[in-house]
């Protein structure tokens, strides 16, 4: 079964659609049941924080296909794909207001992301320690299960990834 139909066959029920209304859609995003908890559970950290307007912005950004930096500087920053193991794990950057969020998953195919895990920065702590691993293991175990036997989408290029309004030269 293509990608492509196995996300349909989860639809609604395993993973939700972000599709805000009145908005021309040029890519997707996904929510697994874990991600959807975080943004909409009145009692997570995004929504104590009152983080959850800044995360629904960038996730319209990404689907009304807003540019997509993804260039090697700090700076500007919307889209990384972070250092494995394990691999083809991703983050959406949120760094305005302080504290900074990152939704995490994965890109399932061109211009299809699936967020799985929805932290704040300081949750994470320093890059590549125990708060990093953890929610890139954790993205890799949901993965697994919704998409069993299912191969990476690995390319060398952001273009094979983000097809239109993205580039990756320094600010």
């Amino acid at each position: 079964m293509s990608i492509r139909l196995r996300i349909i066959a989860l639809e609604g029920v395993d993973l939700w659609r972000f599709e805000p209304p009145k908005l021309l859609l040029k890519r997707r995003l996904y929510l697994t049941a874990t991600g959807r908890k975080y943004l909409i559970d009145p009692d997570s950290a995004t929504n104590i924080l009152r983080l959850r307007g800044f995360i629904q912005s960038a996730m319209v950004h990404w689907v009304s296909g807003g540019r997509v930096r993804a260039d090697v500087n700090r700076k500007g920053r919307f889209l990384k794909r972070l250092d494995p193991p394990p691999p083809e794990i991703w983050e959406i950057r949120v760094t305005d207001p302080v504290p900074q969020v990152r939704l995490l998953g994965r890109i399932v195919e061109p211009d299809t992301f699936i967020v799985h895990r929805i932290h704040t920065r300081k949750y994470l702590g320093d890059k590549g320690g125990q708060g990093w691993t953890e929610a890139m293991n954790a993205c890799v175990s949901e993965f697994d299960r919704l998409f069993p036997g299912e191969p990476l989408f690995q390319r060398n290029s952001i273009y094979d990834y983000v097809t239109e309004n993205c580039d990756d030269v320094a600010i």
